[in-house]
């Protein structure tokens, strides 16, 4: 069989992947907007084509022209029944290119909730193209053999999905959550149909990095397709805490500029990103990447709103790691950001420093918009810390940031948890092991911050 791939970034994957008996017609990667001029100047004989998500540039008007173009290219050819097949996580994908499926018997559109596509799906599919078989749409996430047919959806006759539906993300494999306490089963309600973009923010050394890490570390364990983006290019912590992408880096200069490629091409975040586990990923740079031009074209809010919208889509959890004073570059992402994690030590130091932060920082409008989407996270919380003669309680920290010491903070801010005081703090980065997987006390800490910021604010 003769495979024409148009999957973007996501090709030599395809290609690396894919048994033997499949002859690739292209070996260079190729999107949608490619395709005129590709099939113009390649005249291209194939079998099948497959589409891919990363071949998309998600402006739905010009990847719908782009593929019109081509189906009409195919119709007219000699061979007008050539299947072309488009393999997607994204289930609004079938309504939004539901005009072309009516007009073009030839395409077909598969759906299923995984992170990664299982090959041995796409497998099924075009061996199934090729027997001439009735279109079907994948709607579950347990692989397929050869042997088993697809689980049709929903067609418009039956009962409708919940658009929380399109958010979903299973694990490779089903497995049980290990925890049957009431805390796992509060997270197993709240968070599998949605998705959150919180912000963990806070002054510098507050310990913002620390606690996305471990809020990271946690939603993977509890099942949730979960990405950091590190969006703190100056110290780059994230290296400090993930030796594996660390040593990644210094073998590739592509992995090193991950946070750069990944901005600058969301659709491929699966090769510009780095895996961490299954369900879990991370996109930051790496110590030895110093272009700066580079960093100047792409770093902006025009291609983060860019990333988060495309990753909305694919994760249950996008945690920004962005300290205060780069809100100064990134304002208009605010209004992005479903949830922010306001990380404040308890002692009035940290909290004046936060206001501090703030006041410089963002003018009234966007401080008053983080002030009523945020959430107080105290950091290293200290059970002797005092003020005014009495305990600095987490609940403290937060009544006295908004009791009137800046007319920047006007709202109440519920509290989103606080982390145990902890004198070996610093021994995540020594041993590469995140306090949460410590202990029962951080387990059950940052299980329940987890849970009050994935329910919003």
């Amino acid at each position: 069989m003769k495979l024409l791939v148009v999957a973007g970034g996501f090709h030599r994957m395809v290609r690396d992947n894919f048994p033997k008996k499949i002859d690739f017609f292209n070996s260079e990667g190729l999107e949608l907007g490619d395709l005129k001029e590709f099939v113009l100047e390649e005249m291209p004989k194939v079998d099948s084509v497959l589409i891919t998500d990363e071949a998309f540039s998600y402006r739905l008007g010009q990847d719908r022209e782009h593929l019109a173009y081509f189906l009409e290219w195919v119709k007219d050819g000699p061979r007008s029944e050539i299947p072309v097949i488009v393999i997607t996580r994204d289930r609004m994908k079938v309504n939004d290119l539901a005009s072309l499926s009516s007009r073009y018997t030839n395409l077909r559109i598969v759906t299923i909730d995984k992170i990664r596509i299982p090959w041995n799906v796409i497998q099924f599919e075009l061996e199934a193209t090729s027997k001439k078989q009735s279109s079907q749409i994948h709607n579950d996430s347990k692989p397929v053999s050869k042997n088993q047919t697809p689980v049709q959806a929903d067609s418009e006759t039956n009962v409708r999905r919940s658009f929380f539906d399109r958010f979903r993300s299973k694990p490779e494999s089903e497995t049980k959550l290990e925890g049957t306490d009431r805390l796992s089963k509060d997270l197993a309600n709240i968070s599998r149909g949605i998705s959150r973009i919180i912000a963990v923010t806070g002054h510098r050394g507050s310990g913002v990095t620390s606690t996305i890490v471990n809020l990271a570390h946690e939603a993977a364990k509890r099942g949730l397709s979960t990405i950091i983006i590190d969006m703190d290019t100056e110290y780059r912590s994230m290296n400090m805490y993930f030796d594996r992408f660390h040593e990644r880096t210094n073998k590739e200069e592509q992995m090193s500029a991950s946070l750069i490629h990944t901005l600058a091409r969301p659709q491929d975040y699966m090769t510009t990103a780095f895996n961490i586990k299954d369900n879990l990923w991370l996109t930051s740079l790496g110590y030895s990447f110093h272009d700066r031009k580079l960093i100047e074209q792409f770093y902006n809010n025009e291609k983060l709103i860019g990333l988060i919208s495309v990753l909305r889509s694919r994760f249950n959890l996008v945690l920004l790691d962005i300290p205060l004073d780069l809100f100064r570059h990134f304002k208009e992402t605010m209004i992005h950001i479903d949830v922010f994690g306001l990380c404040v030590p308890n002692n009035l130091h940290a909290v004046l420093s936060t206001i501090r932060n703030v006041e410089v920082v963002l003018d009234q409008e966007k401080a008053t918009y983080l002030n009523a989407k945020a959430k107080v996270i105290v950091t290293q919380y200290n059970d002797r810390s005092r003020f005014q003669d009495q305990l600095f309680t987490p609940d403290k920290v937060s009544e006295v940031l908004t009791s009137g010491l800046s007319e920047y903070f006007r709202y109440d801010m519920r509290m989103a948890g606080a982390v145990p005081y902890n004198s070996g703090f610093d021994s995540q980065i020594e041993t590469d092991v995140p306090l949460t997987n410590t202990g029962a006390e951080f387990e059950r800490a940052f299980g329940q911050m987890l849970l009050r910021l994935m329910e919003g604010a």
